[in-house]
């Protein structure tokens, strides 16, 4: 059994594409790249997990079974053997040319939200992985395969035992502020009894807005994913409050693998059962959030890193999606 992965194209160089680097797979920010290695060790198979890389080259063996390639183009690009399978992670048309060479290997796709969406070569795909019962129905009527999918953190996130500085933690970059709600957020909370802390690129419109309204906000910038634990450790709670645009965002399970009850707005396109039961936080429409924030932050939730483990942890989702792929091979 031989796997290829497809991740999509590496950042500008401009945009620190080293972020990408590690050294090996426990270190790695990348959680799409841990989720596949340690896919790959459960079928027994061979993998070549592949980015799409005008500018960079890069080929990294992380272990005699899985390599790590940066191409420059996937439509010329030899894999070291034929696929049985190819699992395309986003959607890409240049992903296009490369799966229709391998007409036998089994396909399987997952893109989220409103990403492109192969709407004229919807058959050639086996499995499609959906983030909501949403995405799901809306599969389904087309008559193919969609299963919901499981969303982990990167091994990175574990809680680490520092002062709870903090009662909340906002995590998303200034770039997606409007998918994000940056600005609802500041115009409820700022100014608020909580302390916050916000982590992700800034900008100086949202700082000069929360200064007007109060200085309970600490803005703690962008970091490297290997840092964020020890900074969301800091916090009582995680807030995700993005408009219905936002499809599963990776920082509600990096919130609950690093042991913070989270406060998620429901109409966020997410298999909302699996990432938030009574154990882990709360779903809440966007008005309700600072009611729910002084019953969260009061309410002593010491189970929720054991909850993310046997909910959404890495195991549990390697062995689900193990398992989704079963069916088609």
């Amino acid at each position: 059994m031989h796997i290829v992965f497809l991740r999509g194209s590496v950042p500008p160089k401009n945009e620190h594409p080293e972020k990408l680097l590690y050294k090996n797979i426990a270190r790695c920010e990348d959680m799409w790249t841990q989720l596949f290695y340690y896919l790959t060790k459960k079928m027994g198979a061979t993998a070549e997990f592949l980015y799409l890389s005008p500018e960079s080259r890069r080929t990294f063996c992380v272990d005699e079974s899985f390599i790590e390639r940066w191409v420059p183009s996937l439509s010329t690009f030899k894999p070291m053997r034929k696929p049985n399978l190819i699992v395309c992670r986003g959607g890409f048309p240049y992903y296009d040319d490369f799966v229709k060479r391998f007409p036998k290997a089994k396909k399987v796709y997952y893109g989220a939200g409103t990403r492109y969406f192969p709407q004229t070569n919807f058959t050639k795909y086996d499995l499609f992985l959906v983030d909501s019962l949403k995405q799901q129905k809306s599969i389904l009527e087309k008559g193919k395969n969609a299963h919901l999918f499981i969303k982990p953190a990167s091994t990175l996130f574990v809680p680490k035992p520092v002062d709870k500085k903090y009662d909340i933690c906002f995590m998303a970059n200034a770039s997606t502020g409007r998918i994000k709600r940056h600005k609802d957020f500041i115009k409820v909370m700022a100014g608020s009894k909580y302390s916050i802390l916000s982590l992700g690129n800034t900008d100086s419109k949202y700082i000069k807005l929360a200064k007007k309204l109060g200085t309970n906000i600490t803005w703690g910038g962008w970091s490297l994913r290997k840092d964020l634990p020890s900074k969301i450790s800091q916090c009582k709670v995680g807030i995700c409050c993005s408009t219905n645009y936002d499809s599963c965002p990776r920082v509600i399970p990096e919130y609950l693998a690093c042991g913070l009850p989270v406060i998620a707005t429901k109409n966020m396109n997410f298999w909302h059962e699996r990432y938030i039961m009574p154990q882990s936080g709360r779903l809440v429409s966007f008005k309700e959030i600072p009611k729910a924030i002084g019953e969260v932050i009061n309410y002593p939730y010491h189970s929720v890193r054991f909850f993310y483990e046997n909910s959404i942890g890495m195991d549990t989702a390697v062995y689900h999606l193990n398992n989704l792929i079963e069916r088609i091979l």
